[in-house]
């Protein structure tokens, strides 16, 4: 998995400071399905392309942005991309995958002629099939970036090429059955990243029973849900079923984590997306993330960065956008509306 603690490249989504997070957040393009149609809707399925059918007409570059309900699967068959996810700088060379959950904010700098497919999945798609598989809900909640040398089952580089290729040709035909097959198609790619961010996490099914995940999954969502609140622990394992002790039990033994130290972290996660995506103040950030004041946001966030929260925004600020071989651009142009591709 690559290192989180880098900063990706931008374009002009910086605001001016003296607007609230919930406008500078705003800010940031968020999507139905590739900037197509109202972000408020929902499309009804999933959708499959190539990585040229929509990036070539863009430079080959897609500017940073979120999808409000999907969630997107992308194959580097050849080429080369360079991803932004979350304040991940991640190179994705010639048969990697990433996958991401809602609300992620990313981006991706490809390198001309790359070649690969798209999928996107509304969330309604998967949380109908992920209903039988509660353990792979954990998994997919956060982004999965997998290298092909990262690939740890075998045939499993083999199984996920076949589909991403059957997918896109399902989506472009129309035989008997094809929303159904899409469907199930999807659900099995969603599967296969769940099945490989586990294997590389060390944390595979058959170390931890059913029932067991599908606990650590609903406190995953619960997290999802509420980690803006001053929730404690207590609230989370009675909202999920379990005690406190067998909770943190459970969250070690599937994630190598406690519940606290999950939650700290999808807090870490927005703060960071705010300092890099936004020019909010700092306590303005910190009220959003639920803290008591400035100084106890700011102790958090050094404690577990080794940085400040100015800090780390003016190491961000200051790296320099990367072309998609690694050089930075001349230029350091990104068109903030650009979309698709990812």
């Amino acid at each position: 998995m690559p290192d989180l603690s880098r900063r990706p490249p931008r374009g002009d989504e910086c605001v001016p400071a003296h607007r609230s997070v919930e406008a500078v957040t705003e800010a940031i393009p968020a999507y139905a399905l590739y900037g197509d149609g109202d972000p408020a809707s929902v499309p009804s399925g999933v959708h499959a392309e190539t990585i040229r059918a929509r990036s070539s007409a863009l430079g080959w570059r897609i500017g940073a942005h979120r999808h409000g309900a999907l969630y997107q699967g992308i194959w580097i068959a050849s080429g080369h991309a360079q991803a932004s996810v979350e304040g991940v700088e991640a190179d994705l060379p010639a048969g990697s995958f990433a996958f991401l959950p809602p609300l992620v904010v990313h981006a991706y700098a490809f390198a001309p002629e790359t070649v690969g497919i798209v999928v996107s999945v509304p969330s309604s798609v998967l949380a109908m099939g992920l209903a039988a598989a509660p353990g792979a809900r954990g998994a997919l909640a956060r982004p999965i970036l997998l290298p092909a040398a990262g690939i740890c089952r075998p045939d499993a580089l083999a199984e996920a090429q076949f589909l991403f290729e059957t997918i896109l040709a399902d989506h472009a035909g129309f035989a008997l059955g094809r929303d159904a097959t899409l469907n199930a198609r999807a659900l099995l790619i969603a599967l296969w990243f769940a099945r490989e961010a586990q294997e590389v996490a060390g944390a595979g099914e058959d170390q931890a029973p059913r029932r067991d995940l599908a606990v650590v999954g609903r406190f995953l969502s619960e997290v999802e849900a509420h980690f803006l609140e001053p929730r404690p622990i207590a609230v989370y394992a009675r909202s999920v079923g379990v005690s406190v002790p067998h909770l943190g039990r459970l969250c070690r033994a599937a994630t190598g984590r406690p519940p606290l130290g999950l939650v700290h972290d999808r807090r870490l996660i927005e703060a960071k997306r705010l300092l890099v995506y936004t020019g909010a103040p700092v306590g303005e950030i910190a009220r959003r993330l639920g803290f008591d004041s400035p100084a106890y946001f700011s102790r958090f966030f050094r404690d577990r960065t080794g940085r400040s929260p100015l800090a780390f925004r003016q190491a961000a600020n200051e790296a320099p956008t990367k072309a998609p071989n690694g050089a930075p651009r001349q230029d350091g142009s990104e068109s903030r509306n650009e979309v698709g591709g990812g």
